[in-house]
């Protein structure tokens, strides 16, 4: 059986009291911006009572752009090593990493000085994930400004060995990426997606089915490349009763 994971984003301001009555079959993404202990071991004890399945973690991002050189990285690996004990405490079966922050424009810096920034940033906290025996993905990006297009982001999988991929399919819609040979090429690399829709431009999350997302070629290629990759809801704002029929629709697609 595919697993499904939901996204808290589904829930505007992070309401768990809504987020309490979702379906247990139904696994839980925490998207966690502040290292908290006392809010986040709240939020844990009442999305994760009795749910047998399974939970990951979005990792932060905001303010931690790797390939700034204004970031400051001392504070990303606190913040990342924060997060990987929380991976252990309540056994989740990933933490999302996102390799640069947003861009429109190479003004003050070079591409190829912010990415190769990047590239040795992801490295270090892939180094820093296998020390807590932890599951580091890097996601895939909407911006304006990407510093890994398609085929780099193939290669960024052999160039740090310590991290696997999550993809994102409405960031590849925008992006226009070639999602079949995207799978094709990564294969089981490819741990989970973030599945949502949206019109090609705006990174909307909608529902699978209310954008332009051509989700048969996507499942397509999905049970034929890395069937059983772990599927992620990330969707905002949307009612309990909509993501678990949602959800079930998207599981007899994959399955």
């Amino acid at each position: 059986m595919v697993d499904i994971v939901v996204s808290t984003s589904a829930y505007l301001a992070f309401n768990i009291v809504n987020m309490q009555g979702l379906n247990r079959n139904l696994g839980v993404e925490a998207l966690i911006e502040n290292a908290n202990d006392h809010c986040w071991r709240r939020a844990f004890e009442v999305l994760l009572n009795d749910r047998p399945s399974q939970f990951t973690i979005h990792g932060p991002f905001l303010f931690m752009d790797l390939s700034s050189k204004e970031c400051k990285f001392d504070e990303v690996i606190e913040n990342y090593k924060w997060t990987f004990d929380w991976y252990n405490k309540y056994d989740a079966k990933h933490v999302v990493l996102h390799p640069q922050g947003y861009i429109d424009n190479f003004r003050d810096e070079s591409r190829e000085s912010r990415q190769a920034r990047s590239i040795e940033r992801v490295g270090i906290l892939g180094d820093l994930a296998q020390e807590f025996n932890a599951n580091l993905l890097v996601e895939n990006l909407p911006y304006p400004e990407v510093l890994l297009n398609q085929d780099e982001y193939v290669d960024l999988f052999r160039q740090i060995p310590t991290v696997k991929s999550l993809v994102d399919v409405g960031h590849s819609l925008i992006k226009g990426w070639d999602v079949p040979k995207l799978l094709k090429d990564l294969g089981h690399t490819i741990d989970a997606f973030h599945i949502d829709d949206n019109d090609g431009i705006t990174d909307h999350h909608w529902k699978v089915g209310d954008g332009v997302w051509d989700y048969k070629e996507f499942f397509d290629a999905y049970k034929k490349y890395c069937q059983g990759s772990r599927l992620v809801i990330e969707y905002l704002d949307v009612s309990t009763k909509e993501i678990e029929k949602s959800a079930e629709w998207i599981r007899s697609l994959a399955e």
